[in-house]
């Protein structure tokens, strides 16, 4: 049997809890938003996941040679819509099948629990209090613009939630549904494991080269060694 690491850092919507964020929504409005700034609307879809929609208008504006400071403008106002999306229907979050029964088993081992997520720090910690997580959560690194660190797949993320937790990437695994979840954790050298929440999601982390996919939460707690 495996032994268990000292920390296991989840990702959130689609890994702890069932997202009602509505994606798309968000998409088409950034979308709309970007059209209004000059965007080459190219290079654009709705297929796209919003973190590579956003790094790539940022970019585009940098190339164009947008000042700075008014490229920072337009992310604070994508952050800001991209917020109150993430809050419309937070009061319907629940938790993954499973959820609550790994967290436990890995608290009753002693082992620390982290959540590593691009949700901003009100949705995150209003979805793990409304779906009963937060009781065995030790540290949140959320997305806050404020704060300084590169949300994920960056690996200041990483870093900052390894800080929390007080561990080295050798001590921790990481578990996540999408592609920035496994960039992370490759990056940042630390073990992971890719959890299929659909079609999409699995599709997503074969074509990243993600080799442990699990198709439910109880199969991850065994490849975690529970």
């Amino acid at each position: 049997m495996k032994s268990l690491p000292k920390a296991v850092i989840f990702d959130l919507d689609g890994t702890l809890v069932v997202s009602t964020v509505d994606f798309m929504k968000f998409r088409k409005r950034l979308l709309d938003y970007i059209k209004t700034k000059g965007a080459d609307m190219r290079d654009y879809d709705l297929s796209q996941m919003i973190v590579v929609m956003i790094s790539k208008f940022e970019s585009e504006m940098r190339r164009k040679g947008v000042p700075e400071e008014v490229i920072q403008g337009y992310l604070d106002d994508i952050e800001k819509f991209l917020n109150e999306i993430e809050l419309e229907r937070i009061d319907e979050t629940v938790p993954m099948p499973g959820a609550e029964e790994l967290l436990r088993a890995l608290r009753e081992k002693g082992v620390k629990i982290g959540v590593l997520t691009r949700g901003c720090p009100e949705y995150a910690e209003k979805a793990l209090k409304i779906s009963g997580l937060d009781r065995y959560v030790d540290a949140v690194v959320a997305r806050d613009r404020k704060s300084g660190i590169s949300p994920k797949p960056s690996v200041q993320s990483a870093e900052a939630i390894l800080k929390k937790l007080d561990i080295t990437p050798d001590e921790a695994v990481m578990v996540g549904d999408y592609s920035i979840d496994f960039v992370c954790a490759r990056d940042s050298r630390i073990r992971f494991i890719g959890l299929s929440s659909g079609e999409r999601s699995k599709a997503d982390l074969k074509n990243c080269g993600c080799r442990d996919i699990a198709e439910n939460l109880e199969e991850v707690g065994r490849l975690l060694g529970l």
